[in-house]
């Protein structure tokens, strides 16, 4: 389907996707309303029979059935085939062997990132910790104290070690850290779920858009913020969950 896609846009589409076919709302009548839907819905019906014949062809040339692609998976193709992106991320490999020093040293210090960009240091040094102490910072209650100054002194040698010395780790975020004692982090915990039934109503409803990483980090900046801006503990947490 990628391949006729491609073929679509340098010929028939010159240069442009096929057409999804919907319109969004708008000041109008109801009459030239739905006359422009109809114009709309005809282009897309006629951009989806060229994309499907051309899908036909190359499964052909390839020596394959060529109604092997069920005629509604190349129209929901058709129709999310604007919203296609190509996007490519960094191994968590390269991430540990070779961190984007500036890139780190750039968010550390940076007002809207420093607080998410602390929370990483420490998801950092916590997995370090654990190796160190064979318990998670905060684990046993008897020992919080302790764990909070072990916790500091492993992320500044992380900060240290990553060529990020004076970096500022605020006691707010250490103390977090610890007194979430190995449990899930429950601003993370809220957005996961949040984005992981966004994903299942998706799945039910065949819609193929992506998430927006990016939005959702910015929404738990804006939850961290709220957080140390407000009270703390359960009552909070109660609060807003």
């Amino acid at each position: 389907m990628l391949a006729a896609l491609k073929e679509f846009i340098v010929n028939e589409g010159g240069g442009e996707a096929p057409l999804e076919g919907s319109i969004p709302d708008m000041t109008s009548s109801t009459e030239l309303y739905v006359n422009l839907q109809k114009i709309y819905q005809a282009k897309a019906e006629a951009d989806y029979l060229i994309i499907e014949q051309r899908v036909k062809n190359i499964l052909k040339k390839i020596g394959r059935d060529p109604d092997g692609i069920s005629k509604t998976m190349i129209k929901s193709f058709c129709k999310n085939a604007r919203k296609l992106k190509v996007c490519r991320y960094r191994l968590l490999e390269d991430e540990f062997s070779n961190p984007s020093l500036p890139q780190l040293q750039k968010y550390l210090t940076d007002e809207d990132y420093s607080v998410a960009m602390g929370f990483y240091i420490l998801l950092r040094a916590v997995d370090r910790f654990t190796a160190n102490y064979n318990s998670f910072p905060g684990q046993f209650d008897g020992e919080m104290d302790e764990d909070i100054s072990r916790l500091k002194t492993t992320a500044v040698g992380l900060l240290s070690d990553l060529g990020c010395n004076g970096s500022p780790l605020t006691e707010d975020l250490i103390n977090e850290m610890c007194r979430f004692g190995a449990s899930e982090l429950h601003a993370v915990a809220a957005f996961i779920g949040g984005v992981a039934s966004q994903e299942v109503i998706k799945i039910l409803s065949s819609s193929d858009g992506m998430v927006d990483l990016f939005a959702g980090a910015a929404s738990l900046h804006r939850i961290e913020e709220a957080f140390f801006a407000s009270l703390r503990g359960a009552q909070y947490l109660g609060r807003v969950l």
